[in-house]
C-alpha cells in the first residue's frame, strides 16, 4: 500500500510540473508576443486604416453613388479620380517630417505619445463618416478625417522605427535579434492589413451584404463596425503609452553625452545642433539618398499594386461579387503576412541579411511583373486569357506581394532606422520615409492616368529594378553592427576627427560599395589600433564622470565589442582599391 501510495505522489507531482512548464511556456511565449506586438499596434492601426482604401470603394459607391459612382454630378470628378487617392498621403508626408525632426529634439516617448493621440482621434471622425447626410459632405469629412488620421501615421513611422531599433541595442535578451525585433514591430503592418480584410468580410456576412449588389444601409453599418474596430486598437496603443512607455534609453544616453560634451567645450547648444546637421547631410547624403530612392522604388510598387487590387482581382475572376472579391483579397492579405515573418526570420543572418534581401526582393519583383506584362494576352487580358494563364497571373501577383514584404517593404523600414547615428535617427527616418509616400503618390497619380493596366506591370517592373540598382549601389550592410558604434563614429565626426576613426562602422562588410570604391573609407579600419583607442575613451569618460558614456562603453564591451588587439585581423588588404 505504501509504495502505491507513493507511486500515486510521484505521478500527482510528475503531473503538477509538466502544468507548471507548461504555464511557463505560454508565459514566455506570450511575453515575446508582446514584446513586439504591443509596440506595433500604430503599425497595426495604419495598416488597418490606409491599405484598406482599395477596399472600401464598393461601399462608397452603394452609399454615395452619385459621388463615387458614374456618372458623377454631386463632387468634382477630378476631385474623386485624383486627389482623393492622395490627399491622405499628403497628411501622411507631413506627419513623418514634423514628427520625425520632434523625435530628435523632445524624444521617443513624447512623440510617440502625441501620434498615438491623434490617430485615435481621426480613427473616431472615421467611425461616423457613414453618417454624413450628402454626398458631397461624406467626401470632404471623409478625406478631412483620412488627411487628420494621416498625420498621425506619418509620425508613428520614424517613432516605432527608431523605438524598435534602439530597445534592441539595450536590451540583453534581443542582442544579435534587433532586425528581427524591428521587422517583427514592423509585421503588424501586415497583420492590421490582414484583419482589416477579415474584420470587412464579417461584417458584410453579418449585414447580409453578400449578394450581386451592396445595400446603402449595410454598406454604412459595415464601414462604421469596421473603423469602430480600429477606433478601439488605437485606444488600446494610446492607454498603453500613457501608462507603461518609457523613453528610449539609447536616446537618453546620447542626449546626455552630447550635453556633457557641449558644457565641456563651452559650446552654444543652438550651434551644435547647426553644426551636427551641417556635419550630417555631408557624410550621411549617400545613405539618405538610398534609403529615399530605395522607399520610393518599393511604395510605387507597393502602393501601385494595392490601390488597384480590388482592379487585378477582378481581372482573374471577372463578374465575381464585392463578397468574393474580398475573399481574394483576405488571402492576399495572408500571403504577404508570411512574408513580412520570412523577413524576420532570415534578416539577422549573417548570410543574408539586410542588403541582400532588398535586392532579392526588388529583383522578385522585377522578374514577376515582367512576366505578367509579357504575357498579359493568356494572362490578364479579358478577350484572350485562358484558365492557365489566370492560375499563373494569380501566383505571380501572390508572390510579388510576398516578395515585397520579405524583401524592400521590410528592409526600407528597418535599414531606415540604423545606417544613422541617433542623435538623427528619428529626423532621417521620417525625410526617407516621405520621400516613400512620394513613390505612393506617383504611383496613384500615374496608374489613375493609364487605361491599359498591362502597362502597369512594366512600369511596376522599372522601379523594381531601379530600386535593385540603388540598394547594390549605395546601401551599407548594418547585419551585427551596433548602433552604438554609429554613434561613437558620429562623435568624432562633431569633432572633426573623422580621419581618426579606425572603428567597425568602417568595416568593410558594413560599407556600402560607394563608401568603400568612391570614398575609401574602408582603408581607415584597424581593430587593432581602435582597440587602443576605445580603451582611451572609456578610461576617458570615467575621469570625466559621465556616468551615462560609460555605461554606453561597458555594454558595448559586454556584448562582444570588437576590440581586442590581441585578437583581431585587419582585413583592409583583402579589399580592392578604390
Amino acid at each position: 500500500m505504501e509504495d502505491t501510495h507513493k507511486g500515486t505522489l510521484s505521478v500527482q507531482m510528475g503531473s503538477q510540473q509538466r502544468k507548471r512548464g507548461l504555464l511557463g511556456h505560454c508565459k514566455a511565449l506570450l511575453d515575446w508576443y508582446l514584446l513586439w506586438a504591443l509596440p506595433g499596434l500604430g503599425m497595426f492601426s495604419e495598416a488597418y486604416i490606409i491599405f484598406s482604401a482599395g477596399q472600401i470603394g464598393p461601399f462608397q459607391k452603394a452609399m454615395w453613388p452619385s459621388c463615387y459612382a458614374d456618372p458623377i454630378t454631386d463632387c468634382k470628378e477630378e476631385m474623386i479620380k485624383h486627389v482623393a487617392s492622395y490627399i491622405q498621403i499628403c497628411g501622411i508626408m507631413a506627419g513623418m517630417l514634423l514628427w520625425g525632426w520632434l523625435g530628435d529634439i523632445t524624444g521617443r516617448k513624447w512623440g510617440s505619445r502625441c501620434v498615438a493621440f491623434i490617430m485615435l482621434s481621426g480613427c473616431i471622425l472615421l467611425t461616423f463618416t457613414p453618417w454624413a447626410t450628402t454626398a458631397y459632405g461624406y467626401f470632404a469629412y471623409f478625406m478631412t478625417a483620412q488627411t487628420w488620421y494621416g498625420f498621425g501615421v506619418g509620425g508613428e513611422y520614424p517613432m516605432a522605427a527608431s523605438s524598435a531599433a534602439e530597445l534592441s541595442a539595450v536590451a540583453p535578451e534581443l542582442q544579435g535579434l534587433r532586425g528581427r525585433q524591428v521587422i517583427l514591430v514592423f509585421s503588424n503592418q501586415g497583420m492590421g492589413n490582414f484583419v482589416n480584410g477579415i474584420v470587412i468580410l464579417l461584417s458584410m456576412i453579418f449585414f447580409g451584404q453578400t449578394g450581386a449588389t451592396l445595400d446603402a444601409d449595410g454598406s454604412k453599418n459595415v464601414l462604421a463596425l469596421t473603423y469602430g474596430f480600429g477606433a478601439v486598437a488605437c485606444l488600446v496603443m494610446v492607454v498603453y503609452r500613457a501608462i507603461y512607455l518609457d523613453e528610449s534609453k539609447l536616446f537618453e544616453e546620447e542626449k546626455a553625452i552630447e550635453e556633457h560634451i557641449i558644457q565641456k567645450q563651452n559650446k552654444d547648444a543652438t550651434y551644435a545642433i547647426w553644426h551636427r546637421h551641417k556635419m550630417s547631410a555631408y557624410y550621411y547624403w549617400p545613405r539618405q539618398m538610398v534609403a529615399s530612392a530605395a522607399w520610393i522604388a518599393n511604395d510605387f510598387a507597393f502602393y501601385g499594386n494595392k490601390l488597384q487590387q480590388g482592379l487585378f482581382i477582378n481581372l482573374l475572376y471577372p463578374g465575381s461579387t464585392p463578397y468574393k472579391i474580398q475573399q481574394w483579397t483576405v488571402l492576399n492579405s495572408f500571403v504577404a503576412l508570411t512574408g513580412y515573418y520570412m523577413a524576420a526570420w532570415l534578416v539577422d543572418k549573417h548570410w543574408y541579411g539586410r542588403r541582400l534581401m532588398q535586392n532579392v526582393g526588388f529583383i522578385a519583383m522585377f522578374i514577376f511583373y515582367i512576366i505578367i506584362y509579357a504575357q498579359w494576352e493568356v494572362m490578364g487580358d479579358k478577350d484572350g486569357h485562358t484558365k492557365a494563364g489566370t492560375q499563373w497571373f494569380q501566383f505571380l501577383y501572390y508572390m510579388s506581394s510576398f516578395f515585397n514584404q520579405f524583401g524592400p517593404n521590410a528592409t526600407t523600414w528597418l535599414v531606415a532606422g540604423e545606417i544613422f547615428p541617433t542623435d538623427i535617427r528619428s529626423t532621417y527616418h521620417g525625410f526617407a520615409a516621405c520621400m516613400g509616400k512620394l513613390g505612393a503618390i506617383i504611383a496613384s497619380l500615374w496608374i489613375s492616368y493609364i487605361a491599359d493596366k498591362r502597362k502597369v506591370f512594366l512600369i511596376s517592373a522599372i522601379w523594381g529594378i531601379g530600386g535593385f540598382v540603388v540598394t547594390w549601389i549605395w546601401l551599407p550592410d548594418t547585419t551585427g553592427m551596433q548602433l552604438e558604434e554609429y554613434d561613437r563614429l558620429q562623435r568624432y565626426i562633431l569633432e572633426g576627427r573623422f580621419k581618426e576613426y579606425h572603428g567597425e562602422a568602417v568595416n568593410p562588410r558594413h560599407l556600402s560599395p560607394w563608401e568603400k570604391w568612391v570614398y575609401g573609407w574602408h582603408k581607415k579600419y584597424d581593430p587593432s589600433l581602435d582597440a587602443l583607442q576605445f580603451q582611451a575613451e572609456m578610461k576617458a569618460v570615467q575621469a570625466d564622470q559621465d556616468k551615462e558614456a560609460e555605461r554606453q562603453f561597458k555594454r558595448m564591451s559586454e556584448v562582444g565589442h570588437a576590440h581586442d588587439a590581441e585578437h583581431t585581423v585587419n582585413p583592409v588588404a583583402a579589399v580592392p582599391p578604390a
